[in-house]
């Protein structure tokens, strides 16, 4: 009897503990956020986010976050689509430059009333945030900076007795000496796949160095330009000159050229900060992969612009409860945030937080101090208009024909502006 009476007490205070439970969980608001990161996987970012997500949810009881992870292509046009069925996240991750995309469909919601709150210690951001205003509204706050670098494999140019070209005038003679049967000296993703972004990532720096500007004044693409067609000219001279690198390019995407650089068979190529922390993440490539400015185009030895771009933060226009949005969005801002995506390869995009001692003492961060110097001293931005993609694409087109059919660089050029102008709304 005794016993039967512990039994049933222990039921009924389970009950009541259920039922205390229940408002309380309740009352626990779920926030979607979509990004491009995925919270498993073997990218150091992927461990970031969710130690930066967890923590979130753990830090109170209000919100709890949902990652949707959806590939970095087709992203956009799915809160697009979302969004104009009244649906979509409540916190979306947006590349800078597909943010003027997403203000032209209205996917997203200004921030200029809730950053107005924010104490000026929490404003320090290394860029310039009218990159990120249209219109005079603010759009999006950035949660880290990247900049495109010359990647090289150290162990094959040793082997080669080779040095980092500065200029793109070494460049061309480096890769050639490195180039075997198995290895290509210099290459890039110059397909259409995944927006053609491995195409103008890779152009850009040269196209500036050459002294190129991507628009005119009324929007049209130019780069057409002499300094496009120098760019397509040094592409075209080293596969048919100096072989330093191989048509094949053409039907490569920025993860082939990453794959290929962690196999061994790409000794340098053109391609993000953000990706290093990946691309060192595997036995064999490791500390043999380092990083150097961008060569300068031609025989100067002045590095070429630092292209400076970022992922940035902002609340869906269907947002569910905007508080919780932009209480998730300080947490992701915050210094303990930035620092565990540093700890993966990001550099932060706030300047304070470049202060803490992992600076100072991680072997990582001697990276993050280098790209950091190097965006200070070169570090350029240009806006990008809402179809950027699309001109992404004719110019890796143009990119094909010149390599692949022969075509003449200043033709392909000028039909792939053709194209991107025509069809601008």
């Amino acid at each position: 009897m005794k016993h039967a009476f512990v039994r049933i007490a222990a039921a009924f205070a389970a009950l009541v503990m259920l039922g205390s439970a229940g408002p309380a969980a309740a009352q626990t608001r779920e926030l979607t956020f979509w990004t491009f990161l995925a919270t498993q996987g073997t990218d150091p970012r992927s461990t970031a986010l969710r130690n930066v997500v967890e923590s979130f949810n753990k830090s109170q009881s209000k919100y709890a976050v949902k990652v949707e992870s959806i590939n970095f292509a087709r992203l956009d046009n799915q809160v697009i689509q979302a969004t104009a069925a009244g649906q979509g996240p409540d916190v979306l991750n947006v590349y800078s430059d597909q943010l003027p995309m997403h203000v032209a469909a209205k996917t997203i919601v200004p921030l200029d009333a809730r950053y107005a709150t924010l104490p000026a210690a929490q404003k320090d951001f290394v860029f310039d945030l009218d990159f990120f205003r249209f219109d005079g509204a603010l759009m999006a706050l950035p949660w880290e900076t990247r900049v495109w670098l010359l990647w090289y494999r150290k162990d094959l140019l040793d082997k080669a007795g080779q040095k980092v070209p500065a200029n793109t005038d070494e460049l061309q003679q480096v890769a050639a000496k490195i180039s075997t049967d198995q290895v290509m000296g210099y290459g890039f993703g110059a397909s259409t796949a995944a927006l053609g972004a491995g195409a103008m990532e890779a152009f850009i720096p040269f196209f500036w160095s050459a002294g190129g500007t991507l628009f005119d004044a009324k929007g049209n693409a130019t780069i057409n330009s002499d300094a496009g067609v120098r760019v397509l000219s040094l592409y075209r001279d080293m596969v048919e000159k100096t072989k330093g690198m191989r048509a094949t390019v053409s039907g490569m995407s920025v993860e082939d050229g990453m794959t290929a650089v962690r196999a061994g068979s790409l000794a340098m190529t053109t391609m993000g900060s953000f990706r290093v922390g990946a691309a060192r993440n595997a036995a064999a490539t490791g500390r043999n992969l380092q990083t150097a400015p961008v060569p300068g185009i031609g025989a100067s030895a002045k590095p070429a612009p630092a292209r400076l771009a970022g992922q940035t933060l902002t609340i869906g226009a269907n947002c569910k409860d905007p508080d919780g949005a932009w209480a998730f969005i300080q947490h992701y801002l915050s210094p303990a945030s930035q620092l565990e995506f540093a700890k993966a390869g990001v550099m932060p995009s706030r300047q304070s937080s470049y202060a803490d001692r992992f600076f100072k003492e991680d072997p990582v961060a001697k990276d993050l101090l280098a790209w950091s110097d190097y965006a200070k001293q070169h570090g350029r931005m240009e806006k990008t208009p809402k179809d950027f993609s699309k001109l992404s694409e004719e110019l890796a087109k143009a990119i094909q024909k010149v390599l692949v059919q022969g075509a003449n660089p200043k033709a392909a050029l000028d039909e792939a502006a053709a194209a991107y102008n025509a069809q601008r709304s």
